[in-house]
C-alpha cells in the first residue's frame, strides 16, 4: 500500500511541477514585445531556394478505363 501512496504522490507532484513551469512560460511570453510579433512563425532549418523546386504537373486517373490484367501462365 505505501508503494502505491509513493506513486500517486510522486505523480501528484510531478503534475504540479509541470503546471507551474507552464504558468511561468506563459507569463514570460507575454511579457516580450519580440516573441509577440514572431508568433506561429518558425525559422526553416532547410534553406530552399525558389530554383531548387520543381513544378509538377499530374493528370487524374480516368475510373472508366481500366487496364487489362496481365496474364500470368
Amino acid at each position: 500500500m505505501s508503494l502505491l501512496r509513493l506513486i500517486l504522490w510522486l505523480l501528484v507532484f510531478y503534475v504540479v511541477i509541470k503546471t507551474i513551469g507552464n504558468v511561468f512560460k506563459f507569463f514570460a511570453a507575454g511579457t516580450s514585445n519580440s516573441a509577440n510579433q514572431n508568433v506561429g512563425q518558425k525559422p526553416s532549418k532547410y534553406k530552399i531556394e525558389k530554383d531548387d523546386v520543381i513544378d509538377a504537373h499530374f493528370e487524374d486517373i480516368d475510373s472508366n478505363k481500366s487496364e487489362k490484367p496481365k496474364d500470368n501462365s
